[in-house]
């Protein structure tokens, strides 16, 4: 798999996927008693997702520039939503 187009589509689509389930998981918590494992895993994935995206930084080739950002935006909002789950 050394054609970069697909290596960022492919990307793109496994992105949505894990937005769509980091919404299920805030809608989870939000209805929640107790939210703070919701926050938890949104924290824990929140940070494998920026570790991933330095590393693709790092790396600093045509396509892991790219990647990276998306990782890192990818994180940056599931930060965003452990924050609207603890200020609940």
């Amino acid at each position: 798999m050394n054609n970069p187009k697909i290596m960022l589509i492919v990307l793109c689509v496994a992105l949505a996927i894990h937005y769509v389930a980091q919404k299920q998981l805030l809608a989870k918590g939000w209805s929640s008693a107790n939210p703070k494992p919701q926050i938890n895993r949104l924290m824990i994935n929140g940070s494998t997702l920026i570790v991933f995206s330095i590393f693709a930084f790092i790396a600093y080739r045509y396509p892991y520039g790219l990647f990276g950002i998306l990782l890192f935006i990818e994180g940056a909002v599931c930060f965003a939503f452990a924050r609207k789950l603890y200020k609940k």
